[in-house]
């Protein structure tokens, strides 16, 4: 079965903790912690409502020391941190932009590539790709199982990506909503389900 990742909302929200677990729960494999603006005794604060089963599940996008406090399974760099931390043995992958990032990036783990489709969480961002590109890019073995598909992917764009080789998805609007919150726990987890079974 392909991945389906999800990562958070760039924001942290009440409840937030409870919804993660439920989505561990419901069988979520990987969860990437990112937030851009978050400062490490919220992210501290996170993963400790977060039951430590899950842990190995989390990879963070900041905040890099605390993935070994509290044993973590990835990071996951960018342009704030780039840097991975010394003796670190976990996951590591990254976000690209063009198929020549992927190309450059190989090595590593994992890679996102976006956007494929117009974002959800992102008003005006979005196709970056024609499906020329990424059937070029899938011929030749760029585009592998290493290779996350991520912008505006939700139940009605999936279907689009089966020609090519991607290894699965990451998802963040279509999971989370404008507005997420602890009362809407229910339809989230439920929204999760049905992204799994198009996978």
């Amino acid at each position: 079965m392909k991945q389906l990742i999800v990562i958070t909302t760039p924001y942290f929200f009440q409840g937030e903790s409870t919804i993660i677990t439920g989505l561990f729960e419901a069988g979520m494999q990987r969860l990437h912690l990112r937030k851009p603006n978050g400062d490490i005794n919220a992210f501290s604060q996170l993963l400790k409502e977060i039951p430590d089963i899950y842990h190995p599940k989390i990879v963070l996008h900041d905040c890099f020391e605390l993935v070994n406090k509290y044993t973590l399974g990835g990071i996951h760099l960018n342009r704030r941190n780039n840097q991975v931390p010394v003796g670190f043995n976990g996951t590591v992958s990254r976000s690209c932009h063009s198929i020549e990032e992927l190309k450059q990036y190989q090595k590593l783990d994992y890679l996102f590539l976006s956007p494929i489709f117009q974002s959800i969480s992102k008003e005006g961002y979005g196709n970056g790709f024609t499906p020329e590109s990424l059937e070029e890019a899938s011929t030749d073995g760029t585009i592998n199982e290493k290779v996350i598909a991520l912008g505006g992917i939700d139940c009605t764009t999936l279907p689009l990506l089966r020609p090519f080789h991607f290894g699965g998805v990451a998802v963040l609007g279509a999971l989370w909503g404008k507005n997420p919150s602890i009362d809407k726990e229910k339809s989230i987890i439920t929204t999760y389900k049905t992204l799994q079974t198009w996978i």
